[in-house]
């Protein structure tokens, strides 16, 4: 019997956050292609887009830094792994 792939695992994980980054992404876009002058106008509406625009960017920050982190995730898991593999072969 061998020990679960952490490799693996983590990768598939990381596939379905980019997977669902990507989704969010999309209806990010929706919403601001609806944005604009035939829309809700005036100052409520303009701080209310401020806001929006603000969270968005902040989102995209952290959507932006997946990637590295995924990358981080995938070699820990790497060397977890292997961690794992030489003591359940008995190599400790």
């Amino acid at each position: 019997m061998s020990t679960p792939n952490e490799e693996n695992l983590c990768r598939t994980d990381m596939g379905k956050i980019e997977s669902d980054v990507s989704d969010i992404r999309t209806a990010i876009k929706k919403v601001h292609d609806v944005m604009g002058a035939k829309t809700w106008v005036g100052a409520t509406a303009d701080m209310w887009a401020s806001d929006f625009n603000g969270r968005m960017t902040s989102l995209s920050r952290l959507f932006d830094s997946f990637p590295a982190e995924e990358q981080r995730l995938i070699a820990k898991a790497q060397k977890d792994q292997a961690a794992s593999d030489r003591k359940y072969h008995g190599h400790a």
